[in-house]
């Protein structure tokens, strides 16, 4: 019954002739208790003037509250009847408002009615112009936020914020002479679809691309001889890395990361040698071959 009786603390917490309370009959209020005859848990009781009476009626909130109005008679909290209870700026109002003519009354009831009215339709103004604000506001901070795309992968700093808290697919391509802008393009396409599907699945993992041998120590120290394209997966934090021993397609790398994440990949330790060189961002143009001297 507490939920109810709390609620019928609150529907009288006004009323300045009615209190509702409940009383601790195992700690502070052993006395109190004992003087009213309480034997039995919950026991209701209802005392006016003096008088203890003992509730057996139903223990619904409508059943309380029945109870309470047919024998605590309760008054308004500020009223003709119950000024004091009133607050110095209720009883200003509600006494300007006795010694008015029915008709003044009217009047002064359809003015503030109006006022009301209007003072609705403004707030009704404002909250349509908030939730336009707060769309525009969301629409500001996105033009600030970065969209999650495959980086280049151009220097150590860069590469450990971009993957911290989180694991890093990182793919050697071809150099830009063997494969040309086509053919890198497509490869970051690939590498593009790949993490599109993570973020789909609900996963959060970093993209990155390197030009195979702009990297040499980490390459050799990771054992990627084998040539390029080359795949890992690697995570900072936990000091591991995995190779993907697949092609260098959407769906194989997919399944790499789900492998990965059931712990179907092979890890090893991060070599302390594997440090990411600064290397200058790619143009986006075909290679070309350095001029030679004669």
């Amino acid at each position: 019954m507490q939920p109810d009786w709390d609620k019928l603390g609150k529907e009288y917490a006004d009323t300045p002739n009615v209190v509702i309370v409940q009383a601790d009959c195992s700690g502070d209020a052993q006395q109190f208790c004992g003087e009213h005859g309480v034997q039995g848990y919950p026991t209701i009781k209802t005392i006016k003037d003096g008088r203890t009476e003992d509730y057996n009626g139903a223990r619904s909130f409508a059943q309380l509250k029945q109870t309470v109005e047919k024998k605590l008679n309760p008054r308004p909290a500020c009223s003709l009847e119950s000024k004091d209870a009133c607050s110095p700026k209720d009883r200003a109002v509600l006494e300007e408002s006795e010694k008015m003519s029915k008709a003044e009354r009217s009047a002064k009831i359809k003015s503030v009615e109006a006022e009301m009215k209007e003072k609705k339709e403004t707030i009704s103004q404002y909250e349509k112009d908030i939730k336009q604000m707060s769309a525009e506001l969301d629409l500001i901070k996105a033009g600030g936020q970065k969209v999650e795309k495959v980086e280049q992968m151009l220097d150590d700093a860069e590469t450990k914020a971009h993957c911290e808290g989180r694991t890093c697919v990182v793919a050697f391509l071809p150099h830009i002479l063997d494969d040309g802008a086509k053919g890198r393009n497509e490869r970051i396409d690939i590498l593009d679809k790949a993490l599109k599907k993570s973020k789909k699945d609900g996963k959060s993992i970093g993209f990155l691309w390197s030009q195979g041998g702009d990297q040499f120590e980490m390459e050799e120290a990771m054992g990627l001889q084998f040539g390029f394209p080359a795949v890992i997966a690697i995570n900072f934090a936990k000091g591991r890395f995995g190779v993907h021993r697949g092609t260098l397609d959407a769906e194989s790398v997919t399944q790499f990361l789900t492998s990965l994440s059931r712990g179907g990949v092979p890890l090893a330790p991060i070599p302390a040698s594997a440090k990411v060189v600064k290397t200058d961002p790619w143009d986006g143009k075909d290679g070309q071959l350095p001029d030679e001297d004669l």
